[in-house]
């Protein structure tokens, strides 16, 4: 048996780097060529080579032979050495902006944990839902309360809030690391949040990119908030639901009730007493993060209603990015002291941040640029354009090939970078179709944000990997078949849901 594993160890170690030198050496695949041509990349496979290593790192990831942190490394060292991209836009993206998100939320789960908060906050959420079913019982601890947190404009910062919280909570209940339902419910977390990326046009940056684009294309024609709850938010419910239940399909929970005792919930929050000094604190600086965060989606919402405040909303947007509630919160849990101690010792910083996931996201940010630089985004466009045929003159073609750009796009990319990409190419395959190009970008845009099977491919995915509960395997299993079928529904359903807002602004498709 050892022998057989070891084996089994070696095969999953030499898989991908076989796959990266069989592509470097077999001759150019179709329209390779042209596409490193029309990106300017340094070789004429660059497109191919790209994608050896992309094959790499994902199965190395998929089947964790090596910590993924440390295969994510894999990115810099092979596309730097290239030219790719240079060393220092590489490293660099390992300290990119939403990284620091990241760690502001592991920052918070940790002075939760120091002060005992999460205790108090879990026993108090124990007592929301008073049924004894599992998947209820998730539904209404985490996924619901993360996808409504979405208004906060922001994804990422709905699922760091999230977190701690729902950490607490299995803790409470008695769920740990090792536990079916506790890995089933953290993946529905980031699922939850990750179909909420649709709810709202501020709720997730693929949302900003296809209004600009938009009318960026259609000069006289704005896309609002209203506009896009029509073509969103019903994606966003039907993502809630599906990956809800396929989570829980797919990953067999080791329970069929979870019985709670409100009356000892209760107990157990009163013997903790009143709220120290500590914990009180760390409740102003979470409400405070909170609250800059969800600052600038208010005032776009309240300039959408009254333009009049458009200018205010431009300057909050400007001055408070998602990133400064998050390094603000790290400062202010290091700084404030409590009984001769801050909130957060240096120590509790530094091992409360799962720092594989900051190595893991900053890997995948430094893969995107180096596919992006290698002309793998053309070839993409070039393969999926050059399979049509007449056919592809028709409105649902096009949108049907636009979602499965920015779905194709989002793998090897963050749902931002494939958005930046597949909206342009989404209108400019609509235009030269001679169609109205709002339904392909809408779909390009919304097909960006629905991935999900791997940490790196969205922020809250990340995020629950970091607690420890969630094994890739299960996340790769549930994400995929998630992903597969929001897709679909996505390319069945958009194009009437485009013709219906045409419809309301007097636009002909």
């Amino acid at each position: 048996m050892g022998g057989f594993g070891e084996w089994r160890y070696w095969f999953k170690l030499l898989f991908g780097p076989l796959i990266f030198i069989l592509l470097a050496l077999v001759p150019p695949l179709p329209l390779v060529e042209e596409a490193a041509l029309t990106a300017g990349a340094a070789f004429p496979k660059s497109p191919q080579i790209a994608l050896g290593v992309l094959l790499w790192i994902a199965s190395w990831w998929i089947t964790e032979v090596a910590p993924l942190g440390l295969s994510a490394l894999i990115a810099p060292l092979i596309f730097s050495s290239l030219g790719f991209i240079s060393w220092k836009d590489a490293l660099r993206s390992f300290m990119d902006p939403i990284i620091w998100i990241f760690m502001g939320g592991f920052a918070l789960a940790k002075a939760f944990q120091v002060w005992h908060l999460d205790k108090r906050v879990a026993f108090r959420l124990s007592t929301l839902y008073r049924g004894r079913n599992p998947m209820l019982n998730a539904f209404f601890i985490a996924c619901l309360p993360v996808f409504v947190l979405t208004v906060t404009g922001s994804i990422t910062a709905s699922t760091t809030l999230m977190y701690p919280i729902v950490l607490a909570y299995l803790s409470t209940i008695g769920f740990r690391m090792g536990s079916k339902f506790a890995e089933a419910t953290m993946i529905a977390l980031g699922q939850a949040a990750t179909a909420g990326a649709m709810f709202l046009l501020i709720s997730t940056p693929p949302n900003l990119i296809a209004k600009r684009v938009i009318e960026e294309f259609m000069p006289g024609v704005s896309l609002t908030f209203f506009d896009w709850f029509i073509v969103g938010s019903l994606h966003a419910f039907i993502g809630l639901i599906v990956s809800w239940i396929l989570t829980f399909g797919i990953i067999k929970i080791e329970v069929k009730e979870i019985i709670i005792d409100p009356s000892l919930m209760e107990e157990k929050r009163k013997a903790l007493g009143p709220m120290s000094l500590g914990e009180k604190l760390v409740a102003i600086v979470f409400i405070l993060t909170v609250t800059l965060w969800m600052l600038p989606g208010l005032t776009m919402i309240i300039a959408n209603i009254n333009p009049e405040y458009e200018l205010l909303s431009i300057i909050v947007r400007q001055y408070l990015p998602e990133v400064l509630p998050a390094v603000l919160a790290i400062f202010l849990l290091g700084l404030i002291r409590v009984n001769d101690r801050p909130l957060l010792t240096w120590d509790d910083i530094e091992t409360g941040i799962d720092w594989n996931v900051v190595f893991l996201f900053g890997g995948g940010i430094a893969m995107g640029k180096a596919l992006q630089n290698s002309g793998f985004s053309e070839w993409l466009a070039l393969l999926i354009t050059s399979a049509g045929g007449e056919w592809t003159k028709s409105p649902w073609a096009i949108s049907a090939l636009s979602a499965l750009l920015g779905f194709a796009i989002t793998y090897p990319a963050s749902n931002t970078a494939s958005s930046i990409i597949a909206c342009p190419l989404a209108a400019a395959l609509a235009k030269g179709a001679g169609l109205n190009p709002m339904p392909a970008i809408i779909s390009a845009a919304l097909a960006s944000s629905i991935s999900s099977a791997l940490p790196s491919t969205t922020p809250p995915m990340a995020i629950v990997y970091g607690s420890g509960y969630v094994r890739l395997w299960s996340m790769f299993k549930v994400g995929m078949v998630s992903d597969a079928i929001r897709l679909i529904i996505l390319v069945l359903l958009e194009p009437y849901l485009t013709d219906y807002l045409m419809h309301i602004k007097g636009l002909s498709p």
